[in-house]
């Protein structure tokens, strides 16, 4: 019968699509675990211990909704959310919704976004910027404009993905030839694999981050915040390392979340790009996440427009685009 009715009148189509798709509160860590397993391509600031962190040290306090048409979930997401006196006055939402299984169909996206328009109105919810978890794409900008968001001018999020599941070979062929050769050099120049989750190393990398943004005289990502993600899950939070002569010359933490772990933060010191010790690290940093149970990982984000951004490109990942950031009031 909704059928027929829907193709007798388009404007009851939409009404029915509206009130198909409801949202509610996750029940708690079981379910949001349960669900975010799901999710083809997870992303780090999704994860229960990424929300929890930010909660513990940010300020934020964390909102994670289940979007369900018909009694079945379609999509996820986690919201940060900033109170005054105990009022909701901002909202950010960062790589998110996250739909369940393979590309959400375009009715999906717009029933789940349209969604999260109406949960958020300023009179009652304050203003809500949002980075989505959609590929750029003219029909993704036509579903959030539909919602009623608004494009803020913020270029959304660039990264590669490495398919865990192939096998070495087959990852480093894929490799630039270059890379691929400063990775030879580097294995033929005696640099050892280190990887961690002990004390110690955990507080070496913190202290290198720290004086690589104090030396460089930029904002990364904050050491408190590093601590607090380690407290939540302690277990997926691993320091790699790169050692010539017993000495380590860089370092980088690989975060861990579900099937899928990223490049978080990285050191690199004096003797580094003398014995291509990044090259090293990121391809001997992917292998042992693989042997920790990972599918995917994640270079962590980067720009083709600098040096850095480059490097990581020429791994040959699979690469992805997200939208820019959009706004609703």
């Amino acid at each position: 019968m909704k059928d027929v009715l829907a193709s007798a009148n388009p404007r009851l189509t939409a009404d029915i699509s509206r009130a198909d798709c409801l949202v509610r509160a996750a029940t708690g860590r079981p379910e949001w675990d349960s669900l975010f397993a799901r999710v083809e391509a997870p992303s780090i600031v999704q994860s229960w211990a990424y929300g929890e962190a930010k909660a513990a040290c940010g300020g934020w306090c964390v909102e994670r909704l289940v979007f369900e048409r018909s009694g079945e979930p379609l999509a996820i997401c986690q919201v940060l959310v900033k109170r005054v006196l105990g009022l909701p006055v901002a909202a950010r939402i960062n790589r998110g919704p996250m739909f369940l299984g393979a590309s959400p169909a375009i009715a999906d996206v717009k029933a789940v976004y349209g969604a999260l328009r109406r949960r958020w109105r300023f009179g009652r919810r304050g203003m809500l910027v949002i980075a989505p978890g959609l590929a750029e794409s003219d029909e993704h900008r036509a579903a959030l404009r539909a919602a009623g968001f608004r494009a803020r001018g913020v270029a959304g999020w660039c990264s590669a993905v490495l398919d865990l599941r192939l096998d070495d070979g087959t990852l480093r062929k894929r490799l630039s030839s270059n890379w691929r050769n400063h990775l030879n050099g580097a294995e033929r120049g005696g640099l050892v694999f280190d990887l961690s989750t002990d004390e110690a190393a955990v507080e070496w990398i913190f202290a290198r981050h720290d004086e690589h943004m104090r030396g460089k005289g930029f904002s990364g990502t904050p050491v408190d915040f590093l601590r607090a993600l380690r407290r939540e899950a302690p277990e997926d939070f691993f320091v790699c390392r790169a050692l010539l002569d017993g000495n380590p010359v860089a370092g980088m933490i690989a975060f861990r979340f579900g099937r899928s772990a990223e490049y978080f933060v990285g050191w690199y010191g004096a003797e580094a790009r003398r014995a291509k010790a990044g090259n090293f690290l990121l391809w001997h940093a992917a292998r042992a996440m693989r042997l920790h149970g990972c599918e995917r990982f994640d270079l962590g984000g980067y720009s083709s427009s600098d040096g850095y951004g480059r490097f990581k490109q020429d791994m040959r990942g699979s690469e992805y685009r997200l939208i820019e950031e959009w706004v609703a009031f």
